[in-house]
């Protein structure tokens, strides 16, 4: 008897342990370690991709089928609204109730941790017309997918004494250039800041910076606006949009900078930036800050874009069964 209650003991303790060092999807890794990715990285936005059989490889003619495409958030900040648009077929086709399709609310890494929500988008029946096509052709589609998107960016950067003035410390923080890698958690990014010192008064100085904007995602930048034309937004518009703009030191509550935007009415720490041909830049002078200061900070620069992201897909239409 002895020696079953041992047995017992000894399996309940294996199984115990296996228990405890099985695997987990939401774990970081084999060490077991608990921490999650930084969602102010990585330059995606919404990633788009079609669903398994969705348009199936072999289409009849006179028959439905349907197309099925996840859209899946995966930068840092919520997607509030948004429109898909199936393109590319050809008049052998019927979509019902039109090609466009709205969403809104998907929820990024910060507020749906470590993944980012999805939503699934439809077009339940579309309808290949009977027609007379005596061999298998190859078709096109593709879904096109405008948003509303918002990034915040935190660069380091240098309050430094003019040259030659007492307070500046050796081995402290350096005005010039800083190049940024790796992305703020959306498809648009601050990629370098350029920093020099603008003289005041004898005893005061502004910082200048130089900010260059990226289109790092893959797709085109598009004014906000352009969400109301059914995601159709011609191919000047995709390279010449506006960026709303916002900078000051991170914490502050009523930000002082001056900044010089394309329209010169619009002044001061917010406007519409110009991104042309995915690039940006803007000049923008910090508040007065006393000639023998010498300290590393981040800014608090936010961006709030329109996106239009496309993936396409091929399927046969499969020749008429009663041809030669």
């Amino acid at each position: 008897m002895l020696s079953y209650k041992v047995f017992f003991v000894i399996l309940i303790l294996f199984l115990v342990g296996g228990c405890s060092n099985s695997g987990s999807i939401f774990s970081s890794g084999s060490s077991g370690s608990d921490d999650v990715s930084d969602p102010f990285e990585g330059n995606e936005g919404l990633v788009l991709s079609f669903i398994e059989g969705s348009p199936p490889g072999d289409v009849y003619q006179d028959t439905n089928f349907q197309v099925s495409v996840e859209v899946h958030n995966r930068g840092a900040l919520d997607v509030t609204r948004g429109v898909a648009r199936l393109g590319a077929l050809s008049t052998r086709f019927v979509v019902d109730e039109g090609n466009t399709r709205t969403f809104e609310d998907i929820r990024g890494k910060l507020n749906f941790p470590d993944f980012g929500d999805m939503e699934l988008v439809d077009w339940d029946n579309i309808n290949a017309k009977q027609t007379s096509v005596r061999r298998d052709t190859n078709q096109n589609l593709n879904v096109q997918v405008c948003y509303e998107g918002r990034v915040e960016a935190n660069p380091e950067v240098c309050v430094r004494p003019r040259p030659g003035s007492a307070g500046i410390i050796s081995g402290e923080c350096n005005v010039g250039k800083n190049a940024i890698s790796g992305g703020q958690g959306g498809p648009i990014a601050v990629t370098s800041v350029i920093d020099s010192i603008v003289k005041e008064t004898n005893d005061e100085n502004k910082i200048r910076y130089v900010i260059e904007v990226r289109d790092v995602g893959g797709g085109n930048v598009i004014n906000r606006g352009e969400l109301v034309t059914n995601c159709l937004p011609s191919d000047r518009e995709k390279n010449d949009a506006n960026v709303g703009f916002e900078i000051g030191w991170v914490g502050e509550t009523a930000p002082n900078f001056k900044c010089k935007f394309n329209n010169k009415d619009e002044e001061g720490n917010s406007g519409n930036l110009v991104v042309r041909n995915g690039l940006g830049r803007i000049i923008c002078d910090s508040p007065s800050v006393p000639n023998d200061n010498h300290y590393s900070l981040p800014l608090y620069i936010k961006m709030n874009y329109g996106y239009i992201s496309t993936i396409k897909k091929s399927f046969t239409l499969k020749k008429d069964v009663f041809s030669d």
